[in-house]
């Protein structure tokens, strides 16, 4: 059945909001042309019933009218707050559905996204949050290998019921987010913290392939910036969440770095054979891919390293 012969809770409500934030390179040029054809490719969805759209910006930015302008009653959200997690965290208060999306504005959401998530929430009841499947769509082997090891991690490569959630394409039932919002005060690699409490609140975490988006690939430095804000993802949640798996080796300090990486590249190389045909890796580059996996754990450890240290990255395009 599609979506739109489903029944709706409220017909005089929007069926869904979608909250829009930048949270790469900020204010730049390139990352207007990104958010125009994220707009566009909003406004070119399938999905036919009403939709509430909010774009979260700082107070005293100016957005460029052709933003403004290339989605239909898109609505800016002002806000104080500088960290992303924090701007979403106000995007879904000011939203007014029952349903929300959070995106951000370099996913270019494809025919069928929104559709695919709204059917995925009605018809499972018990998901508390759907997350989408993010690609490199570049014709470069390594540029789809690197979105592989970058978005795979939450892909059981079909869908399916996962264990953590897409921080930049996802939707979630309001009140469960509301209940256990983002960490409002960190980068935007600590979702996992997020997972954990809706999980541990009895919420489950949906993976829904048919609702993808396509990520440019912005180059190694880019990917650097990615893999060292993962490293410091992954110990700060542990470091925060003492009850999180493996949270128990931060307690030895430097010496757990290591430990970590090991176990993310073993991680990796599962990604690796798990979703290789869902992000178009042929067979045949999966060794190439294994070795790529090596060398992107191996930049997490700097991010790591500060984290087990207690400091701030000194240098990151995330806000």
């Amino acid at each position: 059945m599609h979506v739109t012969d489903l029944a709706r809770p409220d017909p005089e409500r929007p069926a869904v909001s979608i909250v829009l934030v930048s949270d790469y390179k900020s204010g730049s040029e390139a990352s207007w042309d990104e958010a125009r054809a994220t707009l566009q490719a909003l406004r070119a969805q399938d999905f036919r019933e009403q939709v509430e759209y909010l774009l979260v910006e700082r107070e005293g930015t100016t957005v460029p009218r052709s933003v403004l302008e290339a989605l239909p009653g898109l609505r800016v959200v002002r806000t104080s707050q500088h960290a992303s997690f924090a701007m979403k965290n106000e995007g879904v208060g000011a939203a007014s559905s029952d349903l929300v999306i959070l995106l951000d504005l370099d996913c270019i959401p494809q025919m069928g996204w929104l559709s695919a998530f709204v059917s995925a929430m009605r018809r499972r009841p018990t998901a508390a949050v759907v997350s989408g499947r993010t690609v490199h769509p570049g014709q470069g082997l390594t540029e789809r290998i690197l979105g592989l090891l970058s978005r795979g991690h939450l892909d059981p490569g079909r869908a399916g019921w996962t264990h953590q959630l897409a921080n930049q394409n996802a939707g979630y039932r309001r009140a469960a987010y509301l209940a256990h919002p983002l960490p409002s005060d960190t980068l935007p690699f600590t979702s996992t913290l997020q997972s954990e409490a809706i999980r541990r609140d009895g919420g489950g975490l949906w993976f829904e392939p048919g609702m993808l988006t396509f990520h440019e690939y912005a180059g190694w430095s880019a990917q650097r910036d990615i893999w060292i804000n993962s490293g410091y993802g992954t110990v700060l949640c542990r470091l925060r969440d003492p009850s999180m798996p493996y949270a128990w080796l931060t307690r030895l300090g430097v010496a757990s770095l290591p430990l970590f990486v090991a176990g993310k590249i073993l991680d990796a190389w599962i990604i690796c054979f798990r979703c290789a045909r869902a992000y178009d890796v042929p067979w045949y580059a999966l060794p190439y891919a294994m070795a790529l996996a090596v060398w992107t754990r191996l930049w997490e450890a700097p991010g790591m390293l500060q984290a087990l240290r207690g400091k701030a990255l000194a240098s990151t395009d995330y806000r």
